[in-house]
């Protein structure tokens, strides 16, 4: 009884098996990521190594029917203080009315946890992405 097996692989079958291993390779890349790049150091309290930024404000400009709108980001050394967006014309504000209200949301969570890399609420993603990103673009010029 020791013969020939023959196995029948159909198609769609060996396309969910795919799909299934890339998915799981990319979730653990993203675990792995995920925690190697929030690993802290030995240094002690106090040390220089904590002073994440360069303390003042800083500006990041996105423009809104090619007018700019300026993003202001306010650190100390070790902590990001402010938030807050100018220069938003009249008719900006007419044109983009969620802007402002999903600016201080986002400004408000960004305080909490002390950071731009937070995953924010589902309302307005379009509106909130663009607003992250300006803050990080921000933060990426405080950095040390």
């Amino acid at each position: 009884m020791g013969g020939t097996r023959i196995f029948v692989l159909h198609k769609k079958d060996l396309i969910r098996i795919g799909a299934a291993v890339a998915a799981g390779i990319v979730l653990i890349i993203l675990a792995l990521v995920l925690l190697l790049g929030r690993g802290g150091n030995s240094l002690t309290p106090g040390s220089a190594a904590d002073d994440r930024f360069i303390p003042g404000t800083y500006v990041s400009t996105i423009l809104l029917n090619e007018k700019p709108v300026e993003i202001n980001v306010t650190v100390s050394e070790n902590e990001i203080l402010n938030i807050y967006m100018s220069t938003m014309a009249d008719v900006q504000r007419v044109f983009y009315p969620l802007l402002e209200p999903r600016m201080n949301d986002l400004a408000q969570e960004i305080l909490r946890y002390q950071s731009a890399s937070i995953i924010p609420s589902t309302d307005y993603p379009v509106t909130t992405a663009i607003l992250q990103q300006a803050v990080q673009a921000a933060l990426a010029s405080a950095e040390r």
